[in-house]
């Protein structure tokens, strides 16, 4: 299922990428026995519903040198992109401690260098100065901006993934740069990812 995903959106990828993937999924849905981290669902739930929207952002960001996932739960899109590119850094922040002490169980047991937690509230921390902001379930997109567009350099772009009733609009500080539909392999559900570019 995992390389199904990644031939997919056309990410190269080694044998000891599809070993840390693998193990992150699995330590998620053991974990999701005894701790809620995304509800008690199965390997192939996590991998359809959750691995491969991280594929398809990652499709999208590579090449960023910095990322900043904003309430990243746990770690559902933090973690593959970590893995996918170690040359990335990628900052995790979620006000949920048992979701960042998972993202920490997992970066070091894949020995993961690149991926920096932070536990708090994102309108709480100092500017990150990330080059993406990655978003998924955090809320409405007003409120993504306005709590995430310090943390972004000038001019970075923020990602936000969303459901089909969502609606683009317009906001202080950000341009509308990109809005598409999008579906995952074998799920029938259509999503939407909008792009906005920070403005000076």
């Amino acid at each position: 299922m995992i390389t199904e995903g990644l031939d997919y959106f056309g990410i190269s990828y080694t044998l000891a990428v599809v070993e840390k993937l693998s193990l992150f999924i699995h330590e998620l849905e053991r974990w999701n026995r005894r701790v809620n981290l995304t509800g008690i669902r199965p390997v192939e739930w996590i991998v359809h519903e959750l691995l491969y929207d991280a594929f398809f952002l990652y499709s999208l960001v590579k090449g960023s040198s910095s990322v900043l996932d904003m309430g990243s739960g746990s770690g559902v899109l933090a973690i593959p992109l970590a893995i996918l590119d170690e040359t990335m850094e990628v900052v995790s922040v979620d006000s949920t401690l048992k979701k960042i002490q998972f993202q920490r169980h997992i970066r070091r047991n894949l020995g993961l260098e690149n991926v920096r937690l932070i536990h708090g509230r994102i309108e709480s921390l100092e500017p990150l100065h990330v080059d993406a902001l990655l978003a998924k379930g955090f809320g409405p997109t007003r409120l993504i901006l306005q709590k995430g567009a310090r943390h972004l350099k000038g001019e970075g772009t923020a990602y936000l993934l969303k459901g089909r009733s969502e609606k683009e609009g317009q906001y202080p500080g950000f341009t509308l740069e990109r809005k598409m539909e999008y579906r995952l392999p074998n799920n029938p559900k259509e999503y939407q990812l909008f792009v906005y570019k920070k403005v000076s």
